[in-house]
């Protein structure tokens, strides 16, 4: 890097653009300035790059570009995925928006410019950003929230070797280039890359997907790939190749439709003239959607893997014969890392013979790429947690707890890398936005859990919610207002018609990462036992949680004493779980609170498991049913009379159909999967028939009876041995 005299912008762009055509690179010029100063540097290099396209991202733009230009805002960045671009023009003076830098930098080929417009370095902390409204938690206003993350990249702008830096005080540094062109990556044989291929990992991977679909059943593929890889692409090329081949039916699933449009739109390039005819035999469907039907389909392509919940992933492994997984390892795609530690040991279990292939060679750019490099630094793509070795040497007793501010996790970008290295590993939904959340959100608390030597082996993401004034109550409770943040208390208040609820102070764990090398150690339970010592010191009432359900998951936090109050409507689309909610009081006024709660969650689940609810997951209806059995067992509506126990008597050794005695039955039940204990063969039939309400057609299929008869005579005897324990005392 060397300083210079102040050349003109014209001058500069156009020296940085044959730097990088030369280099194979793209390049990162910042210029750091106010606004008006910066649009005047914009006008100019938008000259300088005359006859080149160029995408100008962020507000403030119109009225001074000329026209054929092309301005979006940042959340419109994700749309440009696929997408390749000549040069970018980022303005954060309208705002950072982290995600959307990280998604469209990968959009930039090969001797392209990245151009970020921000205000003076030294100020940028300072700065109003528009983007601190998504971190605002009422009753905050945008000027309470922290510029620590600002302040972070300013840092890495002003030391960072991978970009040129122009600034309105006069500075000018120009990065140092290399020229890579003709240079051969790592590996790279003489073998020539063909058509539509553009590298050889690419054309590896193309062939490897053939192969699943033409050789032996059950060893599905893993492809892994940093972004700018071709990935996507090569989903596309290889299922256009095999329609072309006489293949008749293709699916893909992936966390969104628009995630898969890379896919399709290489899939339209190979089938050219034939793409009207063809590309109805390549269909979409949303991964929930997928495990629900499990349609026929000749091979299945699952794109972004990472970002899908391994249970689905599981179901699908389990179904089709012939599958393959392609995941980014670093990005914001999903937590690939992550998945390759949880799913390999699934695959390893259920098809010993997988195959992985790793792409890479960059498709866009010549590798070592600088702007890569800047932007899995300022975003920590490539966040790592720290190694542990002899990880059996680790107890829990003798590791150290402690609350970690913002302001140390500033300073010390190691452990700040550990920490996001293990949410990465942990959630596939983590993105570059809760590096930032991290360091300014006004309500978040990290909690570490250190080894002897110090090592960071888990890592508690926590939010203070509630705390808010009575004026608002009334408000809240009849859904009228929603203020920012504190999700719990005002879904106590508006779902549960508990409108006390606001005025308690609650800690909304958010996420739980465990060292991959040191799960099932009990490291997840005393983090929270733990949180819960620190938090009976403060004017905490209660503990809660709102995670998507599974069997393993609810057991978790079962066995740490929280119970669940509400169960979500809707199903979400990429992880195919319906939310739960669950608390733990602290106070004495919580305890009220959380007893209401879940009395009322438990009434409202009679109904809503036969209507919006009857598609949930019997395994989780049989855990949420078990944990409420003390709930049950107090509750005079579910107590047996003497005339509900004739009418069991008249089911259970006479002839009355199911159908006359719907009501005791549906409390008995309640009764039964309360207690807890029962296997799952017979959950599934309670939970269908009986609490769902499926038609015996349903659960003749569900529980895999050989028809009606033998289902009804299964339910019959159930209940009987229920109703003799009840009889007898147990």
């Amino acid at each position: 890097m060397r300083k210079q005299t102040i050349s003109t912008p014209c001058e500069l762009a156009r020296s940085l653009k044959s730097a990088a055509r030369k280099s194979g690179h793209r390049h990162l010029l910042v210029c750091a300035g106010d606004a008006d100063w910066c649009k005047t540097q914009v006008v100019e290099m938008v000259l300088a790059l005359a006859g080149e396209s160029v995408l100008l991202i962020g507000e403030g733009f119109s009225n001074f570009v000329p026209s054929g230009i092309e301005v979006i805002a940042a959340k419109k960045c994700l749309s440009r995925l696929g997408k390749e671009h000549r040069n970018i023009i980022f303005n954060a003076h309208a705002g950072f928006d982290v995600d959307a830098f990280g998604a469209i930098s990968g959009t930039l080929c090969a001797g392209g410019l990245m151009v970020l417009l921000t205000p003076a370095l030294d100020q940028w902390q300072y700065f109003h950003d528009p983007e601190h409204r998504r971190m605002l938690v009422y009753p905050q206003q945008i000027e309470d929230v922290s510029g620590r993350y600002l302040q972070r990249l300013s840092q890495i702008i002003k030391t960072s070797d991978q970009l040129s830096l122009l600034t309105q005080s006069g500075v000018l540094r120009i990065q140092a280039v290399k020229d890579n062109l003709g240079k051969k990556t790592h590996g790279e044989t003489e073998e020539a890359v063909t058509a539509p291929c553009k590298t050889r990992s690419q054309m590896l991977a193309v062939r490897g997907i053939h192969k699943v679909f033409r050789g032996h059943r059950r060893r599905p593929l893993v492809l892994t790939a940093d972004r700018g890889r071709g990935k996507s692409a090569s989903l596309g090329i290889a299922a256009a190749q095999l329609l072309l081949a006489g293949v008749e039916h293709i699916t893909i699933t992936a966390p969104s439709r628009s995630a898969a449009d890379i896919v399709f739109q290489h899939a339209g390039n190979v089938l050219g003239e034939r793409h009207a005819a063809l590309s109805g035999r390549l269909q979409f469907i949303a991964p929930d959607d997928l495990v629900q039907t499990l349609p026929a389909t000749q091979l299945l392509l699952v794109d972004e893997a990472a970002a899908i919940p391994t249970p689905l992933l599981e179901k699908m492994l389990a179904h089709y014969s012939r599958i393959v997984y392609a995941t980014t390892i670093h990005g914001y795609e999903g937590t690939g890392r992550g998945f390759a530690i949880r799913f390999r040991k699934v695959l390893d279990s259920k098809t010993p013979q997988w195959h992985g292939l790793r792409m890479t060679e960059p498709v866009r750019w010549q590798p070592e790429d600088p702007l890569e490099s800047f932007v899995f630094r300022a975003l920590l793509l490539n966040a790592v947690p720290t190694v542990i070795d002899k990880p059996e040497s680790i107890h829990s007793e003798q590791c150290t707890f402690r609350q970690i501010s913002a302001e140390e996790l500033l300073f010390n970008e190691d452990l700040l890398s550990q920490i996001f290295g293990l949410l990465v590993l942990a959630h596939y939904q983590t993105r570059p936005f809760d590096l930032r959340h991290l360091l300014d959100g006004g309500n978040m608390e990290v909690y570490g859990l250190f080894d002897r030597k110090e090592r960071l082996v888990s890592v508690l993401l926590a939010a203070r919610e509630g705390g808010i004034e009575p004026f608002l109550a009334d408000d809240i409770w009849l859904g009228r207002r929603r203020v920012r943040g504190h999700l719990l208390p005002q879904s106590l208040s508006n779902h549960l018609g508990l409108p006390e609820a606001i005025f308690l102070e609650g800690l909304r764990v958010i996420r739980i990462a465990v060292h991959p090398d040191c799960q099932r150690m009990g490291l997840g339970r005393t983090m929270l036992d733990k949180l819960q010592q620190d938090a009976s010191c403060k004017p905490i009432d209660y503990l809660g949680t709102v995670f998507g359900a599974t069997d393993d998951l609810l057991k978790f936090w079962d066995n740490a004493s929280y119970v669940p109050v509400r169960v979500g409507l809707s199903r979400d689309a990429a992880s195919g779980t319906h939310s739960v909610m669950m608390l733990k009081p602290l106070s004495l006024p919580a305890e009220r609170l959380v007893h209401k709660a879940h009395k009322k969650c438990l009434f409202q689940l009679q109904w809503l498991l036969m209507d919006e609810l009857k598609e949930l997951d019997t395994e989780v209806v049989a855990a949420i049913l078990a944990m409420m059995g003390p709930i049950i067992r107090s509750s005079e509506y579910f107590a047996l009379s003497g005339d509900h126990q004739r009418e069991l008597v008249s089911f259970t050794e006479g002839q009355r159909q199911y159908e006359n005695c719907i009501d005791v039955i549906k409390r008995v039940a309640f009764r039964i999967l309360g207690a807890g204990g029962t296997d799952t063969a017979q959950a599934r039939l309670l939970v269908s028939r009986v609490i769902q309400n499926h038609s015996w057609h349903q659960v003749v299929e569900a529980c895999n009876f050989s028809g009606e008869k033998q289902a009804r005579h299964c339910l019959r005897e159930l209940i009987s041995v229920q109703n003799r324990l009840h009889l007898s005392g147990h």
